[in-house]
């Protein structure tokens, strides 16, 4: 029998399973039907916030814990993007105390639970190794995707969600679980993984390790392969691709959308130099022609004209385009909020408060960054970011291309990570960004 010891061991994968599936599942859950209804995360005393708090001690005790006992964790947190990620959350917690005074217990219960959730995941990665930990995350969003189509199908009027488009005219998308852009950059990044698990990278040999302490667990075997093959297995991610596709398109968000294209014809690039990439790129040509022909025959003008372009709008304005949604009067406010506050910022999960009812964010990556915690957390992130491009984008791993891709282009127009709450884009961004040491050995001096 296990000694007292080893049960408790035992027992840490799945706990720590169990955790990523409940964050995933349960830390995007919002319940809105309009914009009028939208507010800080946190600001909240039901249930679903509390069960997130819940969430967040245990996973912060676990971090906690990995970080004190597990040397492959602190590895993983002593590398160039470990220590940008560290430095990103020491500068949230440290500007958090001079937050607004309307949100400063927000802004500092933010930035802990940043710091919680940056030393889980890292002690998940540490601990289940990388494709576990992606299936978990798989697993819990496709939770909140379905209980999302359950609000919108059993009860109509809790699962949508009604945005006005001008002051009389409204448009009805997919909501109830979150606003429908969050729900959009979910569901995308569900189905990126699960082409991932579908057609990426499956056991290749890894790169021996040569240190004196011998391989780590796991190791002789490719740590960042995450291809899960069987054809049941590929029932199942088809099945969540397909969800997250109707789940996209049921939210009519097209920077998700977009986003999610671009990710995808990364994740699949490698593909191109063969006849499967042949007919990739055949299908793809032929399906934009008949966009165009269908558009141009609804339209009855050319393909690029003022009508034909307004039909890929909500209110059929073509200065809504123009204005990206009027993105570009929200970053005039932001960036003039930002000029206020310069080195703290206005504190984590605050922009709902301080900003006009009409922004609800900054719909910007490095904004969103710059006005919660300040310019040096703004340039922290740039070099995040950055390094996302650099090493992330040009990656021989599908999945990480995929991640990077999609943050990269998303964050352009929304805030798309970091939030209050860490959904599955930021605990996936930060093992896009850590997963890469696994596959180098713990002294690369001594590989040379």
């Amino acid at each position: 029998m296990p000694s007292s010891d080893e049960r408790p061991r035992a027992a840490l994968p799945w706990i720590i399973g169990l955790i990523l599936i409940g964050a995933a599942a349960l830390n995007p859950l919002d319940f809105i039907t309009s914009a009028s209804e939208y507010d800080r995360a946190t600001s909240s005393t039901g249930v679903q916030t509390l069960l997130k708090l819940v969430l967040a001690g245990a996973a912060s005790l676990i971090g906690a814990a990995g970080l004190l006992l597990s040397p492959l964790t602190r590895r993983l947190l002593n590398s160039v993007p470990g220590a940008g990620l560290l430095a990103l959350g020491g500068v949230f917690c440290l500007t958090s105390f001079f937050s607004a005074p309307s949100v400063r217990l927000i802004g500092i219960a933010s930035a802990l639970i940043y710091m919680g959730y940056l030393l889980f995941i890292t002690t998940a990665l540490a601990t289940l190794g990388v494709k576990r930990v992606m299936i978990c995350l798989v697993v819990g969003t496709s939770f909140y995707l379905l209980f999302t189509w359950g609000l919108l199908i059993l009860i109509p009027e809790k699962g949508m969600f009604i945005e006005y488009i001008s002051a009389t005219d409204t448009v009805t998308r997919m909501g109830g679980t979150g606003h429908p852009n969050l729900i959009a950059k979910a569901a995308v990044m569900t189905g990126l993984m699960g082409l991932a698990f579908m057609t990426g990278r499956s056991d290749d040999p890894a790169p021996p390790d040569l240190s004196e302490a011998g391989p780590e667990p796991g190791q002789g075997k490719d740590p960042l392969a995450v291809a899960t093959l069987g054809p049941w297995w590929r029932i199942i991610w088809s099945g969540v691709v397909l969800v997250a596709a109707a789940t996209t398109l049921a939210t009519i968000s097209r920077t998700a959308i977009l986003a999610g294209i671009a990710a995808a014809g990364m994740m699949l690039i490698n593909r191109i130099y063969g006849r499967g990439g042949l007919v990739i790129a055949i299908t793809s040509v032929a399906s934009l022609s008949l966009l165009i022909v269908a558009v141009s025959l609804w339209t009855g003008e050319g393909p690029f004209s003022e009508s034909a372009v307004s039909v890929v709008t909500k209110s059929g304005d073509v200065e809504e385009l123009t204005s990206l949604t009027g993105r570009t009067v929200i970053w005039k406010e932001a960036i003039g909020l930002i000029a206020e506050r310069p080195l703290t910022g206005w504190g984590l999960d605050s922009a709902a408060t301080i900003m006009s009812r009409e922004a609800t964010g900054t719909h910007n990556l490095l904004l969103h960054v710059s006005f919660s915690a300040g310019l040096i957390a703004g340039g922290l992130m740039f070099g995040l970011l950055t390094w996302s491009l650099l090493f992330g984008v040009t990656s021989q791993y599908e999945w990480i291309r995929g991640v990077m891709v999609f943050i990269l282009i998303s964050g352009l127009v929304e805030d798309t990570i970091l939030e209050s709450f860490p959904t599955m884009l930021t605990l996936l961004w930060i093992v896009g960004l850590l997963a890469p040491i696994l596959a180098y050995p713990r002294n690369p001096i001594e590989a040379l």
